[in-house]
């Protein structure tokens, strides 16, 4: 058993759904994915399940490249990327405790960008708890 499959395991996807309906919550937050290093959706609060389970595979790939590129600068602990159009934000975080898990939250664009990283930082606090390794 890998790392990623236990800390997955671990974590309680009802509690992981609790947490994502507290961010989706926040005023401006529209949907949030938690998802596996490998792609694939652990727990989302989306309208659109196939629309989360892309998400989930797009938001592992950004997460690996926000990696590479920290590496690559010479930075370590690469934490979040974030995505800006005129229409809102995607927020991608690591989940504390765990490289095995990102969440990505969707906000439209009247989010306070302050609000929506504290309330993503602190779910991702949240889940990290439960999966830490």
């Amino acid at each position: 058993m890998t790392p990623a499959s236990r800390n997955i395991g671990r974590l309680s996807r009802e509690f992981a759904r609790r947490e994502l309906a507290t961010l989706v919550g926040t005023t401006g937050v529209r949907s949030a994915v938690l998802f596996s290093a490998d792609g694939f959706e652990i727990a989302s609060q989306a309208t659109d399940s196939a629309a989360a389970a892309r998400l989930a595979a797009i938001g592992s790939s950004l997460s690996a490249l926000g990696s590479a590129i920290a590496a690559e600068a010479g930075l370590r602990d690469f934490e979040r990327t974030m995505i800006e159009s005129s229409d809102g934000t995607v927020l991608i975080m690591r989940v504390h405790g765990t490289r095995a898990m990102s969440l990505a939250a969707v906000a439209d664009h009247g989010a306070v960008l302050g609000t929506l990283l504290w309330a993503t930082q602190r779910c991702c606090e949240a889940l990290g708890r439960i999966a830490g390794e």
